[in-house]
Order: C-alpha cells, then structure tokens, then sequence
C-alpha cells in the first residue's frame, strides 16, 4: 500500500523538514557582520558563536518521523496518531525557534536582514502532514465500511 496519495504527502513533509534542518533559518546583522541561523547553531563570520543543537534534535526527528510513518501503512490509527505527534514536534521547532531568537536578539543587538528557506518549510510540512492525516482517514472509513459489508 505504498502507492497511496498520502505517502507522497508524507514523504515530501518529511523532505520539507529535512530542508529546514539543514539550511539557514534566518540571517540577522550585527555591527555590519553576518550572522547565520541555522538548526544547528548561530553563524558569525563562518565560526560558530553558539550552538543550538535542541533545535536541530527536534529538526531531525521531524524529518525521520514521517518516513518511519510511511511504513505502517498496515496500521492506519497508529499512522495517524504519529502524524499529529509530527504536527505538534514541527509546533515545537517553530516554538523553540522563537525561543532562541527572542533569547538572544535583547542582549545581541541583532539587525534582522533575510528569513531562510529553513524558515517557510516547517509550515509547508504542517500542511502536508495535516493533508496526509485526513488521506489516512479516509482510508480508515473506507476500509471499516468494507468490514461492516462482509458481516
């Protein structure tokens, strides 16, 4: 049953995440010099001024989850349940983001410059994961209905 709609919304939410760990979240200035935001720390000038290892954690469960769902496709109630964990993980990236930004922009000064690709993709993969959740339970209904035709 691999072939489904929602294994496609799975693996590209997956992918989306995936993206987002590994490429800048947002790019800030600081006393004219660059600094990068990205899942695994805080750039300045290419060395790393802090690391933020949580949010990368947090990133690369997001991005392993839904492909570990795309294998219980046997199991469509516990599909569904490990993708709203999905849903409310990429919640708490966004969270925790927020978190390290507000935590460090009083006392660093930052100049906010560019928001990242990192930045959009987490949303883009709520959707897909929301639209995989509702694709798994239709299949549920319709699965249940075939069961109740058979008795």
């Amino acid at each position: 049953m691999l072939q489904r709609i929602q294994t496609l919304y799975l693996l590209l939410a997956s992918i989306c995440m995936l993206v987002a760990t590994v490429t800048p979240l947002a790019s800030f200035l600081y006393n004219g010099e660059t600094v990068v935001f990205e899942a695994m720390g805080i750039y300045r000038n290419g060395g790393l001024e802090s690391s933020t290892w949580a949010l990368f954690a947090i990133g690369a469960i997001g991005s392993l989850l839904p492909f570990v769902t795309l294998f219980l496709y046997k199991t469509r109630i516990l599909q569904i349940r490990f993708s709203v964990f999905n849903i409310f993980l990429m919640i708490g990236f966004y969270l925790y983001f927020g978190f390290l930004i507000y935590r460090i922009n009083p006392e660093a000064g930052l100049q906010f410059q560019t928001i990242g690709i990192g930045s959009i993709m987490p949303v883009i993969a709520i959707i897909l994961t929301y639209l995989a959740i509702r694709r798994i339970g239709a299949d549920e209904m319709m699965v249940r209905s075939f069961h109740r035709l058979r008795k």
